[in-house]
């Protein structure tokens, strides 16, 4: 299944004889549940590809300027799932976008996130700085703040341009890449002119009405706000700008032929599988006792050839009023985790120092996740001589952001806390060790368990819900223009 260079996603060595057309679509049919895009069969879709993207809030938090995305998400988290069609059939998918590419988006350089896709999407807070040589506090760099100070008396903002309006006209219209929304166009191409059926972009909404309950799905809003919090998108603003390829030096014909005689082409590409798990509440237990939780729970992988699983874990239902529904929470305590995989447990021993856990999740992406050490773990604030590890500093910024405040105290109420909401792990789990398509490892017909010692602390006792992404390589099989996709 050797891959035709004009369908690889590289840098290309040479100037090659390339046109590039960009068609502006409009949704086929949209609604404020869902919008689907009918992408012509011209050329090769490239996933620099984009759709843009723009929300609508009411008019009362629109001349307060209440409503702000989720500081680390921006617009992504309006996308609940994106799916990739071919007629009927889905070719590549991804669930719960919000939450995969909130954590994605963080292996990216902070430079990249804040110069680049903070236009791009309006998330806001992606650098930090330390406030002062005295208290050695790391704060977020670029929010606007409109009083600045090294204790709890500093007021923090987001930045207007990344806010949205009650107006189609005048609210901030963002650039989702399809590469983003679609594994796979990451490092493939899609030969569109060779294809029988018609190609479809399937974006489905999350939904945010005006009740509690609702906040942070896709905005969060200003502490004590008193309006209307129901946001609703922006559909006159919502577009496909797809990019297709032509080829003058006849790699394009040849590609056809291939295609349309007796073998066809076939080609590995990668897609995003997810699995949903709950963790039931524990009982409470005093400070500084904890409460054991020994769990094995099953990733839906059985038959798949699997490259690499990322974990998002947080308390069920759990709305962090600058995060929105969009983090991973770090315990006081560290779990401890390990799989089983084709009946062998996949580490000699559980995982369970930080730094450990940090190291094993930049295997994934083969980069490290960009952010502080007190975003990815507690550890640096805690006390090691307590068994349930009390907090006993406080080493990031606790002056106000959108009117709430970040705590002071250090075991007081942390429901505003910012610290430890980037705590994800993964597992590497290619043949090789190098990032190409081919080397994943396959998974017999016992699906990978996930086995985790987890240890409660006071307070901290909530049902919980794991998401497993997986990603994992399929076949997709293009034979006089038909299309067939493995499971």
């Amino acid at each position: 299944m050797s891959l035709p260079e004009i369908l690889k996603v590289r840098t290309l060595p040479t100037i090659e004889n390339m046109e590039i057309k960009t068609e502006v679509l409009d949704p086929i049919t949209s609604s404020n549940q869902e919008c689907i895009f009918q992408i012509p069969k011209n050329g090769m879709l490239d996933g620099g590809s984009f759709v843009s993207l723009a929300v609508r809030c009411s008019a009362a938090a629109s001349a307060a300027g209440h409503a702000f995305f989720p500081l680390q998400t921006g617009i992504h988290g309006l996308v609940q799932s994106a799916y990739l069609m071919v007629g009927s059939k889905v070719v590549a998918s991804t669930e719960d976008y919000g939450h995969y590419t909130t954590m994605i988006r963080q292996f990216d350089s902070p430079e990249h996130r804040a110069n680049v896709d903070m236009v791009k999407s309006g998330a806001s807070m992606d650098r930090f700085n330390s406030i002062d040589a005295a208290t050695g506090r790391l704060m977020p760099k670029d929010l606007v703040y409109g009083v600045f100070a090294a204790d709890n008396t500093a007021r923090a903002t987001v930045p207007l341009l990344s806010k949205p309006t009650d107006s189609d006209a005048t609210t901030p219209v963002f650039s989702v890449p399809l590469s983003s929304l679609i594994p796979m166009m990451r490092t493939r191409k899609l030969p569109l002119y060779a294809m029988k059926e018609n190609v479809f972009l399937r974006l489905v909404f999350k939904q945010q009405a005006n009740v509690a309950g609702d906040v942070g799905n896709i905005c969060c809003m200003t502490n004590g706000h008193g309006v209307d919090s129901s946001i609703v998108p922006s559909l006159v603003n919502i577009k496909f700008y797809s990019d297709h390829l032509y080829f003058k030096d006849g790699s394009m014909e040849r590609l056809q032929s291939q295609i349309f005689s007796e073998q066809g082409l076939s080609y590995i590409y990668e897609d995003s599988v997810l699995t949903n798990t709950q963790l039931p509440q524990t009982a409470n237990p005093n400070s500084p006792a904890i409460q054991e939780q020994r769990i094995e729970r099953d990733i839906a992988v059985s038959g798949k050839t699997v490259r690499s699983i990322l974990i998002q874990q947080k308390d069920t239902g759990k709305q962090h009023p600058l995060m929105g529904l969009y983090h991973s929470e770090s315990d006081l305590t560290d779990a401890e985790y390990n799989y089983r995989i084709n009946e062998q447990r996949y580490y000699d021993r559980d995982i369970v120092n930080p730094a450990h856990k940090y190291n094993e999740l930049r295997k994934v992406l083969g980069k490290p996740l960009a952010v502080p050490s007190l975003m990815y773990s507690l550890e640096p604030d805690t006390n090691k001589a307590a068994a349930d590890h009390t907090l006993n500093q406080n080493s990031m910024y606790i002056g106000q952001i959108e009117a709430h405040q970040l705590p002071n105290g250090l075991n007081a109420d942390r429901t505003n806390d910012i610290r430890g909401l980037s705590h994800y792990t993964g597992v590497d789990l290619t043949t090789t060790g190098f990032n190409v398509l081919g080397n994943g490892k396959r998974v017999g017909v016992k699906p990978i368990t996930y086995q985790a010692l987890y240890k409660r602390t006071h307070d901290k006792r909530a049902a919980r819900t794991l998401r497993f992404f997986s990603n994992v390589e399929r076949v997709i099989t293009i034979k006089n223009g038909d299309v067939m996709v493995s499971a």
